[in-house]
């Protein structure tokens, strides 16, 4: 009797996640293994132990698996892993099945894993030159765009994220349904080079089938040409140095790309999907959060955003044109700069980019006094660090100005008097009913209102650059006719992903909640929309678990979650951090998602659906109000600074007049009054953004790629096992890939079915089997299951593993569903079917036109029967003269002879 084979599995470890091994048997809840023993984490792999050091016995309770199961590896008879492109194939599918396909795909140069409709990108650290050339971006525009072919497209080319901006080009352009792409990730997993790429392929698709030279990178549209290199201006404002990245997005960015959809009624009969693209317009951007306290503070292993670091490296000519007292400074000589750790960022230098960033403000028209205006800006947020203030020596409730020379620098930077430059940072004016009068700052509080000056002003220039880069690239205002057409729309969101730090601040919870705002979108969009409509359709469903974070949301968003209790606390005088946490723990005392700390009163926690996050409330409040004093605005106002001026209550993302709202015919209430007192938070406008940013998903059709940073040292083919798996836990991939296996990602109505495909279907071999008691609805959903059975028959194919017929389509009650590569199946097949349908057309057309043609009317045919009577006695007279004359001449002959020979004769005698 032959020796079992050892089944190979995985284990749980904890320091590596996972690890191989090979079961040798099992008995009630142990089992007995053999680990292989590697030599570190990365040479971890599913070899069947063969690159081990050593192998070791061991017992394993299984109470701790699901089911009492050891999760089974992807591997072949001698061990040696499988590794598919496309997650959904997986024959054992779990957590350590995709970990540890990722890896072997990530060690061997491939970037991207699809899950269904999903993309992963694994950070490769590294740039793969011969993935991104412009042959390979016209091939996924081809295969997924232009061609037509039996399947599912996907399946002829690697997973890439040129899969998803081709499929959200087409999906605009052939559905007509807008598109948005969601890149989500930690910092440092690649999601703002994500959507770059994902942008640059767009604006490659959009050319057409044809267009341009294979190897032609540079493209000749001036529109699409402005909006891909005005792309690292928002990088350089809003971008900073890291621990984890070296070039982290400070701040979340929707941009919207705006296309010319062309003549809707003229692209419904075109015969080629040629005639049926769309062009790119324009494009228009919306921000959210840009981290302000990274303007005045930063760890010394970080920097503040990178246009500092430019503006101090660039020519000394240069800075002196922008500001006389510019020349000759460096790093060190601003408080709010210092010694930064690094002048080079993504192979180039401080200097490099400054010229960079020149020719890019130029290209958006920010030049000559405007450009100035913004550098100048920068220049006074840079010099209110080097403000600083002291005790007065007559009170010691007051402050003074410390060094006087900069004091007057910045003074004159900002083009006003000295006195009221001291009055608004060291006093504050306090409003009454009967009476305003003033109350003197502290040194500490005076420096804390310089800060705010100085935070105040990089956003708010941030945001007027914004609007500036938007009135260069948006459609309304650089395209044809802009201003009276509506453009198709892929949007592109790159927002900061989930953050958990030693200590976390306000900053860190405002982050979260928008992760966990996009969070419940995924749900909604990839779980329980899906199940809930297959419910409703009488469609079965494998049971699907997955986590639901609406608790988590009512926490922070509820009437008396956080986000109620902050504002309050904000409102309310001499308002503090200790009684919002005090406050929010009573309020919310049941919720399971809120942790009390035992140990510091100023600290709460939140299970969020990405794991525990603690933090720590002090300066919470002072956070969360956005209200520039009164003194700072008045002072800002009399700035011959035109940004400073005139923008500081801007909060807009654009200079276009948003769409007026459809009127009710209702009259309106009453607006109430605006309080001196009650003023939107941070918190309260970056809810409404948030509100404003989902509507807006909400109305496209939404496709994701999930960003994974495989390590933290920042190498390539390197993955460590434990931060991947939380980032897949944080990103739902595991139930993604589920659904996607179990699930039909592509639907019909049913009428609409019957309507395209019902030449496909033979009704003698595959008759319906409706009644005529059915309802009509009921009688449709019977006449798709035979049409699509019969037309999806060559597709059929029975599970290798049960022997039974792999289901490719279930038609619901008013919908037909479809596994991947059915219904681009009928799609490419549907016109060979019309092929008989028209010949029989042709032929009678044909036909008629003939007749028409051979009968005429019945005038024509009088005419033509006289015409040719006509004809004919014209003929038969003619030959019976002829004859006659023939006659007459052959007897005149006669006679003629006749009377020669009677003369002949008579002369003889």
């Amino acid at each position: 009797m032959g020796k079992k084979k050892a089944a190979f599995v995985f284990l749980k470890d904890p320091e590596n996640a996972w690890i191989p091994a090979k079961l040798l048997k099992s008995s009630g809840n142990v089992a007995d293994v053999q680990i292989p023993q590697y030599k570190d984490e990365q040479s971890t792999i599913c070899d069947g132990g063969k690159s081990a050091k050593k192998w070791i016995e061991a017992e394993v309770d299984l109470s701790d698996y699901n089911r009492g199961v050891l999760p089974m590896q992807n591997v072949d008879e001698n061990g040696n892993m499988r590794a598919f492109p496309d997650m959904v194939n997986l024959p054992f599918l779990h957590e350590p099945a995709i970990l540890y396909n990722l890896k072997d795909r990530h060690v061997n140069g491939k970037p991207y894993t699809r899950t269904g409709d999903i993309i992963i990108a694994v950070n490769p650290f590294q740039w793969f030159k011969e993935i991104y050339t412009e042959k390979v971006r016209n091939r996924y525009a081809r295969v997924l765009v232009w061609e037509n072919t039996d399947g599912d497209p996907r399946n002829q080319v690697e997973p890439h994220v040129y899969e998803t901006s081709a499929l959200a080009y087409k999906g605009l352009a052939f559905d007509g349904h807008d598109q948005s792409i969601l890149v989500s990730g930690e910092s440092g997993a690649g999601k703002t080079e994500t959507v770059k790429i994902c942008m640059n392929h767009i604006a490659s698709v959009q050319r057409g089938p044809t267009k341009g030279n294979v190897e032609d990178t540079k493209f000749s549209d001036p529109i699409v040409n402005r909006i891909m290199e005005s792309n690292p201006l928002l990088e350089t404002f809003g971008n900073a140095k890291t621990r984890r990245n070296d070039n982290s997005s400070r701040f979340g960015k929707y941009t919207q790309l705006q296309f010319d959809m062309g003549n809707a009624s003229k692209k419904q009969f075109a015969a080629d999907k040629a005639s049926r693209m769309c062009n790119l317009a324009g494009s228009k951007c919306e921000v959210y959060l840009l981290e302000k306290n990274r303007v005045t503070t930063h760890d010394t292993t970080e920097r503040t955003y990178h246009s500092f670091y430019q503006l101090l490296a660039a020519p000394d000519k240069e800075k002196a044109e922008i500001w006389s007292e510019l020349k000759g400074t460096d790093y060190n000589s601003f408080a709010y700069i210092g010694t930064p750790p690094t002048d080079t960022i993504e192979g180039k230098k401080d200097g490099d980019h400054w010229q960079t960033t020149n020719e890019i403000l130029e290209t958006i028209n920010v030049k000559g006094s405007s450009r100035r205006d913004l550098m100048r800006a920068m220049c006074v947020v840079l010099q209110l660090g080097n403000v600083s203030f002291m005790k007065d020596p007559k009170d010691d409730d007051r402050s003074v100005v410390k060094d006087r020379g900069e004091f007057d620098k910045l003074a004159g930077l900002m083009g006003v008097t000295n006195q009221d430059l001291v009055d608004c940072l060291t006093e504050r004016t306090m409003k009454t009913r009967n009476e305003t009068y003033k109350v003197p700052l502290n040194a500490d509080v005076a420096k804390e209102s310089a800060d705010a000056f100085a935070k105040e002003i990089y956003s708010k220039l941030f945001l007027w650059l914004v609007r500036a880069l938007n009135d260069a690239t948006c459609a309304e205002l650089n395209y044809e006719d802009g201003m009276s057409k509506n453009f198709g729309v892929i949007g592109l969101l790159d927002i900061f992903g989930f953050e958990s730090f030693v200590r976390n601040r306000f900053e860190q919870l405002c982050i979260n909640y928008a992760n966990e705002k996009l969070q419940a979108k995924f749900t909604e969009d990839i779980f329980r929309s899906v199940q809930e409509e297959y419910e409703f359709e009488g469609i079965p469903l494998d049971e699907i678990k997955y986590d639901d974070n609406t608790d988590v949301l009512d926490l922070i968003e509820g009437k008396a979650g956080l986000l109620a209790m902050l504002n309050e606390e904000c409102v309310r005088p001499k308002g503090n951090d200790d009684a919002f946490v005090a406050k929010a723990l009573a309020a919310n005392k049941k919720s399971p998602c809120l942790i009390a700390s035992k140990t510091n009163r100023r600290e709460f926690g939140i299970h969020h659906y990405a794991g525990k996050v603690m933090y720590d409330a002090e300066g919470f409040v002072g956070s969360n109000v956005d209200t520039l004093p009164t003194d700072l605005e008045e002072c800002a106002v009399k700035s011959n600074n035109e940004i400073i001026s005139k923008h500081l209550s801007n909060d807009k993302s654009s200079n276009l007049a948003s769409k007026p709202k459809a009127s009710t015919g209702k009259k309106a209430a009453p607006r109430r009054a605006k309080s001196n007192l009650v003023a939107a938070t941070v918190w309260t406008k970056y809810k409404s953004q948030l509100m404003s940013l989902m509507n807006m998903l909400a109305q496209t059709n939404s496709r994701y790629i999930r960003c994974i940073k495989p390590n933290t040292y920042k190498k390539p083919s390197i993955m460590q096992h434990l931060s991947t798996i939380e980032q897949l836990r944080c990103a739902g991939v595991v139930a993604a890939v589920t659904l996607s296996r179990s699930a039909f990602p592509n639907r019909l109505d049913n009428s609409v079915v019957r309507f395209k495909f019902w030449q496909m279907w033979d009704k003698d071999k595959y008759p319906s089997d409706a009644t005529p008691n059915m309802s009509p609805a009921e009688k449709l959903t019977c006449d798709c299951k035979a049409l699509l059975k019969c037309a999806l028959a060559p597709l059929a194919e029975n599970d290798p593993k049960t022997g039974k017929p792999i289901t490719i389509f279930v038609c619901g009650k008013t919908r037909s569903y479809f596994k991947m590569g059915a219904l681009e199946f009928l799609e490419s097949h549907r016109s060979q079917g019309l092929e008989v349908h028209a010949i029989q057309m042709q032929r009678i057309g044909r036909g008629f036109l003939t007749r028409k043609r051979l009968r005429g009317s019945q005038k024509a045919r009088k005419h033509g029967v006289v015409m040719i009577q006509k004809w004919m006695r014209d003929m038969l007279a003619k030959k019976k003269a002829k004859k006659e004359m023939e006659k007459a001449r052959k007897e005149k002959l006669k006679r003629e002879a006749k009377l020669k020979k009677q003369r002949e004769e008579e002369e003889w005698k």
